[in-house]
């Protein structure tokens, strides 16, 4: 039964993974074109403009090569699939520690274990929802659909 349930998360977690892509792309012969909201380091951004010349606010057009664009593919996929494990396992890991919980009885001894296993879990969701707000912050290309 583990041996099912973990191939068919892993088919969908690959599945979910490979349908994020970066939006606004256009292929070139120099290089590839992407429209992003923050300069990406050596890649040649320009602020956008406008049909009447004015500069756009917290857009850049930038140009990447190809193999640049492969990696920031790469990385971007695996820290998505790595926020996605973590994410789920948080949550089983509530669910589980809240069946203990229920189970626990009239042991007060193991109410508090699991209580304390829940809050500490909680705690480590907020901060991977805090990291992924501080990386789309620093490198807005990972988490974009």
């Amino acid at each position: 039964m583990k041996k099912i349930l973990l191939s068919i998360l892993l088919v969908f977690s690959l599945g979910t993974t490979t349908l994020l892509v970066l939006p606004a792309t256009t292929y070139a012969n120099d290089g590839i074109k992407v429209t992003v909201t923050e300069k990406v380091p050596g890649a040649n951004c320009t602020a956008k403009r406008d049909g009447d010349g004015e500069i756009i606010v917290n857009l850049y057009e930038c140009n990447l090569e190809s193999w640049f664009w492969a990696i920031m593919q790469i990385i971007g996929s695996m820290i998505r699939y790595a926020t996605f494990l973590a994410s789920l396992a948080g949550v089983l890991f509530i669910v589980i520690n809240g069946i203990l919980y229920s189970m626990s009885g009239m042991d007060a001894g193991l109410k508090d274990e699991a209580k304390k296993r829940i809050v500490k879990t909680l705690l480590g969701l907020v901060v991977l929802l805090l990291s992924g707000l501080i990386l789309n912050a620093i490198a807005p290309w990972v988490y974009v659909v």
